[in-house]
């Protein structure tokens, strides 16, 4: 990824290019300490919890990664459609069927499809 800019906290952008290299356990704690400077800030609470379904789902944890899925969707939505150059409206629509994939394989596995994350070179 080559977003880049003053717009766009560098722990974030880190982050996203973790995320889509699949490394979530690790996209997770790079943004957290971000979040934790301002524990309001939902977008990084849904976006750590995004990271920590799949880091569920890629352990074998259905009930988890399902949860994290929902809670991640409900915190993210309010950022609709667009917010830090994240179309929130395309990943919202994402999680409801990753959620949906989930639900579908019956508790049994936690398999889920990739899912990239793209930032605009803007922000809002």
């Amino acid at each position: 990824m080559t977003v880049s800019g003053p717009a766009y906290d560098p722990a974030y952008l880190r982050f996203i290019e973790l995320f889509n290299a699949g490394r979530f356990e690790e996209s997770h704690e790079e943004l957290i300490g971000a979040w934790r400077q301002d524990p309001r800030d939902d977008f990084y609470k849904g976006l750590i919890q995004l990271a920590g379904a799949f880091q569920h789902a890629s352990g074998g944890n259905p009930f988890w990664a399902r949860d994290l899925l929902a809670s991640s969707h409900n915190l993210l939505a309010k950022y609709a459609p667009v917010h830090r150059g994240l179309d929130v409206d395309d990943l919202c629509e994402k999680i409801r069927a990753l959620h949906a994939v989930l639900e579908a394989q019956g508790g049994e596995s936690a398999s889920l499809p990739e899912l990239r994350l793209t930032v605009k070179a803007t922000s809002n």
